[in-house]
């Protein structure tokens, strides 16, 4: 109701004049009207009463020209008509004047757009997520997650921004208003602590402003996830000390990727698909050669790149034209790397990959082009800073490419699809590397016409998985293969992989289809889209459940029951 307030004490405030204007002159000419003398339809004399007066006004103030009514006007009674007409005309134009200039002061437009805001945020009747900066990072994680049918609410400072997300369509409703999202008031007024509220995703591009949401989140609202980025390690630090679900920093995301690269093509594969939007493919397996390589910027990526290839004993020459930086390898080369002169001192000729990690795109795009044109065998990479720019990257053709924005995006919904996928891949780093082959096989047979498919975690208890635990209750065993059967063909399989089994502190990957499950356990469970919804009944559903399992209907129900038409159920858990 403040927000209702707010715009109507401003509209008053700023309308008090015009309203004194315009009343003032419709009582002088009403009670004049009460002053002028008439005469009836028989001659006598007659004054018009304030009903009688305050009619004529009203159709003569708004120049309708009913007549003269009840009586023919007397000499008297037309004059005052016609400063009536003057004076109530100004009147009008100055109020409608004022009207229309509030209605263009940026206040009040704010003010409206604000109690707008806040007014669609109270009426969500289902869970949504907080978006705070609506840069390259939010633009992405806006239009995947509207796609997977999250509601958003998304504020940013900057009002561009904000009108720009007003012009796109999204599937599902977003919401955005412009404000700072430092501020706790905004944060609340933003929905923060309302009961739908699932989580607040700190997408801008300043750590401090990251680093304060996500205390700001935590503190105000104890049951909303927080995901934040973070450029910096020691801010990363401080926002998983206050138990943050997840921070991304775009670095460590980035070195990651080429650590996997150039280590565990597979998993690289698995894990560059699984964290990308919904509609990204498989990336094709790299070869990653061995030997000399050398890196174009020393920056942020520059420095956790030379030491992430440091520590894999892979030689290493920089190049970077700023000689003031801090930690600059011996041997470097000083220079942009765009030149040939350049990259012939960087020896590129003998040279067996290149990484441009420079901060200004048209750089990195002129060093890619300018090596390969010197070392057509040379496997290239490179960081496009700007979402913007992605595209020409792509048409260039490198063999790894990585963008902040989208490695942020990307990370943080693969945890909000499933929270055991980040468990998941930290199983599979300690694993042989085939077993991610295999993985990513099941999931994808055909990886040119692959689907990403849905991630569930399913939890066995009873209000996770009402079902599969009302089954065990009744003696069923339910195993792993309970996913992969068809809900009216038990005999027939579906393309449902589970992907690995959390029980205590042990993580199965790939279990057995024979694998009984117990009371506790966790599933990360992979499904095409298509049957997402019939997972989720699954899960749910008791009658679902044991169709599945059983290929009978579940006829439930006391009266059923009694006439013997209910299911025939185990006495004692059977296979």
């Amino acid at each position: 109701m403040s927000a209702y307030r707010s715009t109507a004490l401003l509209f008053f405030r700023r309308m008090r004049l015009p309203l004194i204007v315009l009343i003032s002159a419709y009582s002088i000419a009403t009670v004049g009207f009460t002053l002028m003398p008439g005469q009836d339809a028989d001659g006598n004399p007659w004054r018009m009463s304030l009903f009688d007066a305050f009619y004529v006004v009203s159709y003569t103030g708004s120049t309708i020209g009913f007549g003269e009514v009840p009586y023919e006007f007397s000499k008297a009674q037309r004059l005052w008509t016609m400063v009536s007409i003057y004076l109530t005309v100004i009147a009008w134009l100055f109020s409608i004047g004022s009207i229309i200039s509030l209605m263009q002061d940026p206040a009040f437009a704010q003010a409206v757009r604000g109690a707008r805001f806040r007014r669609a945020v109270r009426n969500y009747d289902q869970p949504f997520y907080l978006l705070c900066g609506f840069g390259d990072t939010g633009r992405l994680l806006t239009r995947t997650l509207a796609e997977l049918r999250h509601p958003m609410v998304v504020i940013d400072h900057a009002p561009d921004k904000i009108d720009s997300l007003s012009i796109e369509t999204y599937p599902s409703p977003v919401n955005g208003s412009c404000m700072d999202a430092r501020l706790p008031e905004n944060l609340v007024a933003a929905g923060l602590q309302n009961r739908w509220c699932m989580g607040v995703l700190a997408a801008t591009a300043d750590d401090a402003a990251n680093l304060k949401i996500a205390v700001s989140a935590r503190l105000l609202n104890q049951r909303a996830a927080v995901y934040a980025r973070a450029d910096e390690q020691h801010v990363a630090d401080n926002m998983r000390s206050f138990q943050t679900a997840h921070v991304v920093n775009p670095a460590a995301e980035f070195v990651r990727r080429l650590r996997m690269l150039l280590t565990r093509p597979q998993m690289y594969r698995l894990y560059q698909w699984l964290r990308s939007s919904p509609d990204a493919a498989i990336p094709e397996l790299p070869h990653a050669p061995r030997g000399r390589w050398i890196l174009c910027g020393f920056g942020r990526f520059g420095k956790a790149v030379y030491e992430a290839l440091h520590a894999l004993d892979i030689e290493l020459t920089v190049v970077e034209e700023n000689t003031d930086l801090e930690g600059l390898p011996e041997g470097t080369v000083i220079g942009r790397g765009t030149q040939p002169e350049t990259l012939e001192a960087a020896g590129i000729d003998s040279a067996v990959g290149l990484l441009a990690t420079t901060r200004d795109d048209v750089d990195n795009l002129s060093i890619l082009i300018t090596a390969r044109s010197m070392n057509k065998d040379l496997f290239v990479g490179a960081l496009a800073n700007a979402w913007s720019s992605e595209g020409l990257f792509r048409a260039a053709e490198p063999d790894f490419l990585a963008q902040p924005g989208a490695l942020i995006a990307g990370t943080i919904i693969s945890h909000i699809r499933s929270p055991l996928l980040n468990q998941l891949f930290e199983r599979l780093e300690s694993a042989d590397d085939d077993l991610a082959r295999q993985m990513l096989e099941r999931i994808a047979p055909d990886p040119h016409r692959a689907e990403q498919p849905e991630l569930f975690t399913v939890r066995l208890s009873k209000k996770r998985a009402p079902a599969l635990y009302w089954l065990r209750e009744h003696g069923f065993t339910v195993d792993v293969s309970l996913f992969q059967r068809h809900p009216t063909r038990p005999r027939e399989r579906v393309p449902v992989e589970v992907l690995m089994l959390s029980r205590g502190d042990e993580d199965h990957l790939l279990p057995a289809a024979d694998t009984v499950l117990e009371s506790g356990d966790r599933l990360l469970v992979a499904c095409p889209p298509a049957l997402s919804g019939r997972m989720r009944v699954l899960v749910e559903n008791e009658a679902a459940a044991y169709r599945a399992l059983t290929g009978h209907e579940l006829h439930q129900g006391w009266l059923l029951n009694k006439l013997g038409l209910g299911p025939s159920l185990p006495s004692s858990p059977s296979g």
